[in-house]
């Protein structure tokens, strides 16, 4: 049997990729379908990026003028803190399925505050502004889709500031790893407590508190 060359890897994995991203698309809208003729050149316009572990989609400073869908693998955004030296904070993680940019940048057309960070080898679609305000034109339900991605990163920020100010530690922690455990199964823990708010010692005693107790049962 003759195996495949790269090119026609590559050609599968960007088909796979593309294949995910209609399916998140067309869940997201429905009952809402667009057309096939909108999805092919939203397609058309699309790129597919394997990314290394440590490699970066968008760099603070630069505007962000794509839009990434999560097709393999895990990503993070995080900020350089210019009150403590410039140390590096956790914002979000971003696994398979879920559509990420610096929504700021991209609506505003101003300079990224957010780096977002490859954690893990990643296949990625990539969605420049052109290619998606081409859509919308087309599409009524790509219009709704990229508003349904914009009100999701919204809440999700929004709900992640709540916790930071209502939550004690070891219940953000707790609750962080009851509702994404794949995430955190996969991140490092000096990343989760930068997430959390935390110093990675003080995430340490968290996990050996609950650790203690679930012993002691």
């Amino acid at each position: 049997m003759v195996g495949r060359t790269d090119a026609e890897t590559d050609k599968m994995n960007r088909e796979a990729a593309l294949a995910a991203f209609s399916s998140r698309l067309q869940t997201a809208v429905a009952p809402l379908v667009p057309s096939a003729a909108a999805l092919n050149r939203l397609h058309r316009g699309a790129r597919h990026r394997v990314l290394a572990k440590g490699d970066h989609i968008l760099r603070s400073g630069i505007v962000a003028d794509e839009v990434f869908f999560v097709h393999q693998g895990l990503l993070r955004y995080y900020f350089n803190d210019p009150s403590d030296g410039g140390q590096e904070r956790t914002g979000q993680f971003f696994d398979e399925g879920i559509v990420v940019t610096d929504a700021e940048s991209f609506l505003a057309r101003v300079p990224a505050e957010q780096n977002f960070e490859a954690l893990e080898k990643s296949s990625i679609v990539v969605l420049p502004r052109t290619v998606l305000n081409r859509g919308y034109d087309d599409d009524h339900a790509i219009e709704r889709f990229g508003r349904l991605m914009l009100e999701e990163g919204l809440i999700g920020s929004q709900r992640r500031a709540s916790r930071l100010l209502t939550l004690q530690p070891e219940d953000r922690y707790r609750l962080f790893v009851e509702t994404r455990p794949e995430v955190a199964r996969r991140v490092p823990q000096y990343l989760i407590a930068s997430y959390l708010g935390l110093t990675p010692e003080s995430l340490s005693r968290i996990r050996r508190r609950i650790a203690d107790r679930s012993n002691s049962r």
